[in-house]
């Protein structure tokens, strides 16, 4: 069912008025919630692609939400300057872990569906359900970008991974994507806290509990099998950007990536010159419009 709809309540406002934001339900808790713009005149015959985009926050921060999208899409959207392909636009929200220290909860006086207690792979399962929800209604096939931003970008890439891997019950393959974008992603969560001489434990722990095997076994940059067919045919575009202005994550998180995907037999595009510090990529949204153009202008080769 689609709640709050209108173009202003999306955070596009009138610089954007060709768009509709509703927000769907995939679920019982608050956060199973997927935020949706549609272009209100009828889509161009070429128009065919959703560009799907998943939120950071490091699994656990209330601030991000779906319309941590909606700098990108107005830039996108610039002077009525939208790509003919883009069909329109989707954010999944999921459901969170705690963040006590900054957001404390009461929980056992909260009713379940307004609590913040998912641990892996609950992340993931709520975008693998959103995503099979989002399959059903807008029968997606494989015409859709996924594009992460930080724990998004790591969500992304899970859901190419194995179902039996975290016994989700799931029995229907998604789709593959036309294309994926990882924006300042955490892909190694083990290599990642070390790097950061073990600063990083806390919010990864309070995501996927304390065993280092499970951290190895969620990281796309350790998965132990191949993301090559049958997950993602040769020759997918994937996008993989960082800015060495961050001061949340390294150019090595990313090189990391980029490697599995070269030793699985891709050729990943690595974009190490963005700007700005970690949230400020999708804050502004310019580079992240900048970097779809660029993946559609790829994809219109294929």
């Amino acid at each position: 069912m689609g709640i709050g709809k209108g173009h202003k309540a999306g955070g596009i406002r009138d610089d954007a008025p060709d768009l509709e934001f509703s927000y769907l339900r995939y679920g019982k808790h608050n956060l199973h919630r997927i935020g949706v713009w549609e272009q209100r005149k009828p889509a161009k015959p070429c128009a065919s692609y959703w560009l799907i985009f998943i939120h950071g926050g490091a699994w656990r921060d209330p601030r991000n939400k779906p319309t941590d999208f909606a700098p990108s899409i107005r830039h996108l959207m610039t002077a009525g300057n939208l790509p003919d392909e883009v069909r329109g636009f989707i954010s999944i929200d999921y459901r969170l872990s705690p963040y006590q220290e900054e957001f404390p909860q009461c929980i056992d006086q909260m009713p379940s569906a307004e609590q913040r207690t998912a641990q892996h792979p609950d992340h993931l399962h709520d975008v693998r359900s959103a995503m099979e929800f989002l399959n059903q209604r807008y029968d997606l096939g494989d015409k859709y970008i996924l594009i992460g931003h930080s724990a998004g970008a790591m969500l992304a890439f899970q859901l190419l991974m194995s179902n039996a891997q975290w016994q989700m019950p799931f029995l229907t393959p998604l789709p593959k994507p036309a294309a994926i974008i990882g924006i300042s992603g955490i892909y190694d969560l083990v290599n990642l806290n070390r790097r950061y001489d073990g600063n990083y434990a806390g919010f990864i722990s309070n995501a996927f509990g304390g065993d280092k095997d499970v951290w190895v076994d969620a990281s796309p940059a350790q998965y132990r099998n191949s993301f090559a067919q049958p997950l993602l045919p040769h020759g997918t575009p994937l996008w993989l950007a960082i800015s060495p202005d961050d001061g949340l994550l390294d150019l090595a998180e990313t090189a990391a990536m980029a490697e599995k995907l070269t030793a699985d037999g891709f050729q990943p595009t690595v974009v190490s010159d963005l700007h700005g510090e970690h949230d400020f990529v999708w804050q502004d949204g310019a580079q992240i419009a900048t970097l779809v153009r660029r993946v559609l202008a790829e994809l219109r080769l294929k």
